[in-house]
């Protein structure tokens, strides 16, 4: 197998990176009902696995769930999690010969045993389904001609998809059909209908490709969704602490405080979170977030570089092959840091002083979503998906630090995600040192002092370049077509 990706020429690879169309509601005027009386057979019951399910029977399909035979003999954490919520479990060789939607939901390391495992047992004119297409294009997995193959993507965690949907609302969906494996014609079809049961029409479908979510999503949780939250989270706590903040108080500032900004930007993108800030603090996030563009920025062209050839896929895959190595001593090097051991404080925090004391939060936060858009578009990734990989999956990745600060995080993105984020933070957290050297409480930890006194030419000017910065075009539009969404209550933790 090769990386499909790199067998593309360059007309091609820049036809799949710029596949995207945000589709009107009407496209999904028959829900899931080409889904309907089918046989969905899920393999894997990770949070991904169960909560897409969950949804697609609440929606009215036929789901089940294939597992090998020692997970079902040692009854272990994917069997309980199915068979507690009322699925029925069994083998592949039981379920996959019957299944007209076979979909593959374990992780991406596992993708390419599992495919040959399947494959076979499938039978003629049966689909294969995908959430992430690592499996197709970087690692380049051939499928048997006669299967349709479709994705769909939820930009979000799978505990968020199942939360989304039961709020009535859902997340923003990518899907797409392998062009080289849709012989009836039906790829389509199905990838609507199974974004309809997951709830993802209800947010806002892209018609993408399985390049542009591939190279896309893996830009986005190694930069701002993931890297930039677990580099943040350390630095932050480290510099609050030895300028003498008490530690329990320093981690709920930032264990809340990623959610409490973040939310704000679902409602109204970067623009609404910095209004939330006063004139002045609003004035200085600004500058805190061009330095951290200016030190960050080089870092985001290599992580997008190595995205794009192929070099992160292959040093990844290469893990894989020595057994999780470094990923492993880095979840227990990370796992050690002040942040993730800091005491529990009872200090009751109000939604505001949040935005008044998390100045550098929100400079992180403008910073790493503009250069993370800046940086898809100008390597061919359209608006709307950059948009996506950006900025509207960020608060429900925070939503997870709140639960259980950076080890929830980690725990429900992927084992990919998750590599791709140390990889970030490792190289990030040195690189901002100085930077680091130099911030003081007053911008995070106690909020600035004196009066809301600004120069109207320097707001002004502040203001216009918030609000047209492209991301915040691209937003405006996209969130038009979110008009079901729900709001999460914040604050006072």
């Amino acid at each position: 197998m090769a990386n499909y990706f790199n067998t593309l020429n360059l007309r091609q690879k820049l036809a799949q990176l710029g596949c995207c169309e945000l589709m009107d509601r009407s496209e999904f005027a028959d829900g899931c009902n080409f889904l309907k009386g089918k046989k969905c057979v899920i393999i894997g019951c990770g949070a991904q696995g169960l909560n897409q399910g969950l949804n697609m029977r609440d929606s009215g399909l036929d789901v089940s769930y294939a597992l090998r035979p020692a997970a079902i003999a040692e009854k272990r954490a994917s069997f309980k999690r199915a068979t507690e919520n009322g699925f029925k479990v069994g083998t592949y060789e039981e379920l996959i010969p019957t299944a007209d939607l076979v979909i593959n939901l374990t992780p991406d390391k596992q993708h390419s045993n599992v495919v040959e495992s399947v494959m076979p047992l499938m039978k003629p004119g049966a689909a294969l389904g995908y959430s992430h297409g690592f499996n197709i294009v970087e690692v380049g997995q051939q499928i048997r001609k006669d299967i349709t193959v479709v994705m769909m993507a939820p930009k979000a965690p799978g505990t968020e998809v199942r939360e989304e949907y039961r709020r009535g609302f859902g997340v923003p969906t990518l899907i797409a059909v392998h062009p080289e494996n849709d012989l009836n014609g039906e790829g389509w079809a199905i990838a609507k209908a199974w974004a309809s049961a997951t709830g993802g029409d209800r947010a806002g479908v892209l018609r993408s490709s399985f390049v542009a979510e591939v190279k896309s999503d893996l830009m986005g949780e190694q930069t701002i969704l993931c890297g930039v939250l677990q580099a943040a989270s350390i630095l932050c706590f480290d510099r609050m602490v030895e300028l003498g903040m008490d530690k329990a108080y320093a981690c709920k500032l930032i264990q809340y405080g990623w959610e409490t900004v973040c939310e704000a930007l679902k409602q109204g993108g970067i623009t609404n979170m910095m209004d939330r800030l006063s004139n002045p603090a609003k004035i200085r996030a600004c500058e805190l977030a061009d330095e951290l563009k200016c030190i960050l920025k080089d870092l985001y062209l290599k992580h997008m570089d190595d995205i794009e050839s192929g070099e992160f896929s292959r040093v990844l895959m290469e893990d894989w092959a020595n057994g999780d190595v470094k990923l492993l001593t880095w979840r227990e090097n990370f796992a050690k840091c002040g942040f993730e051991n800091a005491p529990q404080c009872d200090t009751k925090i109000s939604e505001q002083e949040y935005f008044d004391k998390c100045i550098l939060l929100v400079a992180f936060v403008k910073a790493g979503i503009e250069l993370s858009f800046e940086t898809m578009t100008h390597s061919g990734i359209y608006p709307e998906s950059a948009y996506y990989e950006s900025l509207h999956e960020l608060p429900l990745i925070a939503n997870l630090i709140a639960r259980r600060r950076l080890y929830e995080m980690n725990v429900v993105i992927s084992d990919t995600a998750e590599y791709g984020d140390y990889l970030f933070a490792n190289a990030a957290i040195p690189l901002l040192k100085d930077f680091m050297s130099k911030i003081n409480l007053d911008v995070m930890g106690k909020g600035l002092e004196g009066d809301n006194a600004v120069d109207n030419i320097e707001l002004i000017r502040i203001n216009d370049k918030i609000r047209n910065h492209p991301i915040e075009i691209v937003g405006r539009k996209l969130r038009a077509y979110m008009s079901d969404m729900k709001e999460i209550a914040v604050g006072n933790n």
